[in-house]
């Protein structure tokens, strides 16, 4: 392994651990610790925001959020499955990334289907570790949209180094150019 691609691999080695100790740190605390409703009512009454929301609900996980009746709660159903979606989004690209320059042969497929399954085993973990904690719950269907979350994140991963590569290609290609 050449000694850029060695730095590369320390690098998001640590960026993968870190990300991973940042979710079960945060998947540790209550939920009380990471509820946005007392933010959201110091922001705007409970009835301004009712009047700003569509007339709609969301079942999930066997209880329903009501948009108009509890709409704290309907803001905070979005924002906790946005920060899934991030949060698997951002580990699954550090984990192709980690992979990825691992490999001697830069390939696409397996790095992506890697990140995916070790991905999908952390956000199993992540499920497990809030059944051992107070106030907290595991849900099987958060580790379906930890995994949408992850392929999100493996899309966009691949298209900017796509796009990198392009840039580098056409920067390399420019510059043989110009020496003739």
């Amino acid at each position: 392994m050449p000694k850029k691609d060695k730095k590369f691999s320390i690098i998001w080695f640590f960026v993968v651990f870190c990300w991973i100790f940042f979710i079960f740190s945060l998947s540790s605390e209550s939920y009380n610790q990471q509820s946005i409703k007392p933010t959201l009512n110091k922001w705007v009454s409970k009835e301004e925001l009712a009047e700003k929301l569509p007339d709609t609900s969301v079942t999930y996980h066997g209880s329903t959020v009501v948009a108009k009746e509890d709409p704290y709660g309907f803001v905070e159903f979005f924002f906790r499955k946005g920060a899934h979606l991030f949060m698997y989004a951002v580990l699954a690209a550090a984990l192709y990334m980690l992979i990825r320059n691992l490999m001697a042969r830069r390939q696409m497929v397996l790095p992506v289907i890697m990140a995916l399954i070790l991905t999908g085993g952390a956000a199993a973990m992540d499920e497990r570790n809030q059944l051992s904690k107070v106030g907290r719950t595991g849900n099987p269907m958060d580790v379906l949209v930890d995994l949408t979350g992850a392929c999100i994140g493996l899309i966009v991963c691949i298209l900017i180094n796509y796009w990198f590569e392009r840039r580098r290609r056409r920067r390399t290609e420019y510059r043989f150019v110009r020496k003739f």
